[in-house]
């Protein structure tokens, strides 16, 4: 639990946005009834948000347990890391690689019995696994006792690579390299999801180069696939490794921001705007300028679908051509 908020309050703790952590932290608590309350502390350990029993001023000792309205409390914390991982999983090893950066950390207290019934839950899981590894174990050496195992991994794991490879080709753009529609629209999803659950931000910026037609008869298709590529450099360099950038079609793209509000989504499509506007294109001594539309939409809890969230982003796109192209629209 505290690993999935600590995930959650990420980007809000590396903002700073006080009132967002104080809005997981009520929604994590009541989520769960056994969660006597949720405290979040920044790097420095000062409490920045908290929900449900008397706030802790300070980092609890992790399993110190303690006594709230007769019953048994647990406080369990786990360090906030700052994410470096594309759409990093809440539920993934939380040990951070070398260097990685702690930007807070979370407490949650929990009351004992409900603790002591998922640690034996847990228990019986991993029974049940070791069971299930014996089983298979036993299965293998029937195989292999045969002499049919080796050829059927061979197999298997030619299989595998072909499907690995075909999947990938499946979701990225060629010319690119980018995010294809597919993979684009199923992460989009997820985050959707994860928009719900938490309660956190998501924003989606719609990118579409201006007047691309033009450069494709001027310069050539050459130039044209050129410009493509630059752009999505362009775009892909100026946001986090946590954010998504795809290919939506044609000359059309799509950036996808967990944790980041609209105001804060707006100003990074300003500046991939001034990056595109200034940017200078030389190939075979032909110099292209060109520039981009850009339309910012955010996740609505009352308009929870990706279809609604791509079509505000879409009709904030449109306007910003309406209305002279190389600027930037909220919608």
């Amino acid at each position: 639990v505290a690993h999935q908020i600590g995930a959650a309050a990420e980007y809000a703790l590396f903002s700073g946005s006080h009132d967002t952590l104080g809005k997981l932290a009520d929604a994590a608590r009541q989520s769960d009834p056994t969660i006597v309350a949720v405290t979040v502390f920044d790097a420095s350990g000062k409490q920045v948000a908290h929900s449900g029993a008397a706030p802790q001023h300070r980092l609890p000792l992790l399993d110190a347990p303690h006594v709230f309205k007769g019953e048994q409390v647990t406080a369990v914390q786990t360090p906030v890391f700052q994410a470096i991982l594309p759409l990093q999983d809440e539920l993934s090893d939380s040990r951070p690689p070398p260097g990685q950066k702690i930007v807070g950390h979370v407490a949650v207290e929990i009351a004992r019995g409900a603790l002591e019934t998922r640690k034996r839950e847990m228990l019986e899981i991993t029974l049940a696994i070791m069971l299930g590894g014996l089983l298979l174990a036993s299965w293998l050496s029937l195989r292999i006792a045969h002499g049919v195992l080796t050829t059927l991994d061979s197999a298997q794991m030619a299989l595998r690579r072909q499907m690995e490879t075909a999947e990938l080709l499946a979701r990225t753009d060629a010319l690119t390299g980018l995010a294809n529609r597919r993979a684009f629209d199923e992460a989009a999803q997820l985050e959707i999801q994860r928009a719900q659950r938490y309660g956190t931000p998501l924003t989606l910026v719609m990118a579409d180069l201006d007047h691309f037609k033009a450069i494709n008869d001027t310069y050539g298709h050459d130039v044209g696939d050129a410009v493509l590529q630059e752009f999505a450099r362009i775009l892909s360099a100026s946001v986090r490794t946590v954010d998504l950038v795809g290919r939506w079609g044609g000359e059309e793209f799509a950036i996808l921001m967990p944790g980041t509000d609209l105001p804060e989504a707006t100003q990074a499509a300003e500046r991939m705007r001034r990056q595109v506007e200034q940017a200078e294109l030389c190939i075979e001594e032909k110099t292209c300028h060109y520039t981009a539309s850009f339309g910012v939409a955010a996740y609505r809890a009352d308009m929870p679908t990706l279809a609604s969230l791509l079509g505000r982003a879409d009709m904030a796109l449109y306007r910003a051509k309406r209305l002279g192209r190389n600027r930037v629209e909220v919608g």
